[in-house]
């Protein structure tokens, strides 16, 4: 049997090994309901908060994700119709050509573009249906939009870096792999703690001081506020928040519904 496309370790039946396959149905699946459903479930907004420090702090993938932020500020905050590439400040200042960042938001259902100008992107006309006004910028709501919008952002550009094949996006693949290994492991009911074991095996592919980096943000401690799990047992066990138990839920139960041959790269 060949190894998986993604991974490159494990062997696969088809083009990807069984956790890959879920961590890719993870982010088509975030995709295609938030952008299609009307609303957005709340099982899958509360997911996507949780997601949304991926790529908090990490130099590689900082070009591509400020550069999203600025133009979804401009299309949400600032609601322009459109703006010149040369108008953009992050992705002039990048090292990366200019002309790949854009391509990736592209794909990413962020942008469009028609010459020199940028419009919104199929994501960005759904977060402009979020009702930002009415709240002042420091209340719980206006938290949790952005959280939301960086989330689902943060799905967006995986997706695409995947697809891109240049690089891998390891960390965000290393998250999604704990969710995706929690739900394979797990019986009929999705339990409340992952053993170390299903951690080891997730983030096996970083090194060591990224993995501890990864831990002490899961855990709270840069911003005081914990994402996926709730606690950590004094054995050192990881329990994870309800609404993270709700989200795998429904994402096993559509993947066991929709089976793998909708996984492709």
């Amino acid at each position: 049997m060949p190894n998986c496309e993604i991974c490159k370790v494990y062997i696969s039946q088809g083009n990807l090994c069984e956790r890959c396959s879920l961590n890719l149905f993870q982010i088509t699946e975030i995709l295609d309901t938030y952008i299609h459903e009307n609303p957005a479930p709340n099982w899958l907004l509360n997911g996507i908060r949780e997601l949304s420090w991926m790529f908090m702090a990490y130099p590689r993938t900082m070009a591509f994700f400020n550069t999203a932020m600025e133009v979804t500020e401009i299309f949400i905050i600032d609601r322009e119709d459109k703006i010149s590439v040369d108008e953009l400040m992050e992705v002039n200042y990048t090292q990366l050509p200019r002309d790949k960042v854009l391509s990736l938001l592209e794909e990413a259902y962020i942008i469009e573009r028609t010459g020199n100008d940028v419009f919104p992107g199929k994501l960005v006309k759904k977060l402009q249906q979020v009702r930002w006004e009415g709240y002042q910028m420091d209340t719980p709501q206006i938290e949790s939009k952005l959280l939301e919008l960086h989330g689902i952002l943060t799905v967006a550009i995986t997706r695409s870096l995947i697809r891109d094949r240049e690089y891998l996006p390891r960390r965000a693949l290393a998250i999604l792999s704990l969710l995706s290994l929690h739900m394979i492991a797990s019986g009929e009911e999705i339990g409340n703690i992952i053993d170390d074991y299903t951690v080891d095996l997730a983030f096996a592919g970083l090194g060591t001081r990224q993995q501890n980096r990864i831990m002490r943000i899961m855990a709270g401690f840069f911003d005081g506020k914990t994402k996926i799990i709730s606690d950590i047992t004094d054995d050192g066990k990881k329990e994870t928040k309800p609404q993270m138990i709700e989200y795998m839920s429904h994402i096993r139960e559509r993947y066991r519904e929709r089976g793998r041959e909708r996984q492709r790269i």
